[in-house]
């Protein structure tokens, strides 16, 4: 089989949806090797990605932004037929156009549908642009796979999509957080003079995740804290408002390679993730992963993605978040009970599960025996 995809993601995010990209092809490539990958990309990445030979990235022939733009939307679907793809995938929530005509399959991967359901938490343009694009692939598509239940259950209230047209696959992680980097962890935490005892967040620090209200939980309890992820202002404006002394539990870090943050994952007392509303949550994997005790939210898809072993809060106030980070901070019987609990069940979101259920469903969509 050859499989397309749109991969400007994949070379141009270093997070989320390039992630998701990334370890989606790794995985493929290599269960299923003698597939034939192809990922279309509009212009030149600042991420440098291979994964294979039979891995092959397609640029457009010119390079201005215009045409590049064009081929991504419209020329490509000709280009991709004449490389024989038979099933296009869009990776996040686009497809271009003239596939159908093309006789090319097509699925389409949905992330969240948050923009809909925070509609504040976005600008009017951007809210009417997303939209319309993602109801635009879910309906052009052959098949759309949703990446949690929560996801398929918004797809179907705020876009009317059908529910036989939906699938669901979760998603794995990069291989870092599988293997052992507790040692590349403690060089880190040497390195920039950090707490060896500590709580660990990552993600954007933005308002829907609460990174503010773990912060100053983890104040209250006297826990030193360590934050991975892009400030947006909310943080920025909570931080510099901190005395001196409130700011020596709190560690925003900056620029750290996979290794290195697999090293904090698995050299953490407990990861800590109460966020609002998620479409996944792939910190919660990353943590499980790698052997942390979790602390999350009881809502979204958060509570599907959380093992057994997990603390999920039912509301996000400051109370129950600090009686949830003293657990595992002093009991070592329990947190150590959590992580063996969750061992098991992170296993569905392995690199080789995933790429099992992403076959299957190509071959069955492509009409493979």
């Amino acid at each position: 089989m050859i499989i397309g995809y749109e991969a400007k993601r994949i070379y141009h995010n270093r997070s989320g949806l390039g992630n998701y990209g990334r370890n989606l092809i790794r995985a493929l490539n290599t269960f299923y090797p003698k597939l034939e990958l192809r990922l279309y990309n509009p212009w030149p990445g600042s991420i440098p990605f291979s994964a294979g030979e039979r891995v092959l990235e397609r640029l457009p022939n010119q390079r201005s932004k215009l045409y590049a733009q064009l081929w991504r939307r419209s020329f490509l679907s000709k280009q991709a037929k004449k490389e024989g793809v038979q099933i296009f995938h869009g990776l996040s929530a686009e497809l271009p156009q003239g596939l159908q005509k093309q006789g090319i399959r097509s699925i389409v991967t949905v992330h969240d549908l948050i923009f809909l359901r925070y509609p504040n938490l976005y600008k009017r343009i951007d809210r009417k642009i997303y939209e319309r694009k993602v109801r635009k692939a879910c309906n052009q598509a052959n098949l759309v796979v949703a990446i949690s239940d929560q996801t398929r259950c918004d797809l179907i209230e705020y876009l009317g999509i059908s529910p036989t047209k939906i699938k669901v696959i979760g998603q794995g992680c990069a291989p870092e957080f599988w293997e052992n980097h507790h040692s590349t962890g403690r060089i880190y935490l040497d390195q920039y003079a950090l707490p060896q005892k500590y709580a660990l967040f990552v993600g954007t620090l933005e308002e829907r995740k609460n990174p503010v209200l773990t912060a100053k939980a983890c104040i209250a309890e006297k826990i030193p804290l360590l934050l991975v992820g892009r400030p947006k202002k909310y943080w920025t404006d909570f931080y510099n408002s901190l005395n001196a002394d409130e700011k020596s539990y709190i560690h925003p870090l900056k620029n750290v390679d996979q290794e290195s943050l697999a090293g904090l994952y698995q050299n953490a007392q407990l990861f800590v993730y109460p966020s609002e509303f998620e479409g996944f949550g792939i910190p919660l994997v990353e943590a499980m992963a790698s052997g942390t005790a979790l602390i999350s939210s009881k809502n979204s898809a958060l509570k599907e993605v959380a093992g057994p072993g997990s603390i999920l809060l039912k509301s996000n106030e400051q109370d129950s978040l600090q009686k949830a980070l003293r657990k595992f901070w002093d009991d070592e019987e329990y947190r150590s009970n959590s992580i063996h609990r969750n061992a098991n069940f992170v296993k569905q979101f392995q690199d080789e599960v995933i790429a099992q259920q992403w076959f299957d469903t190509y071959r069955e969509l492509g009409g493979y025996d």
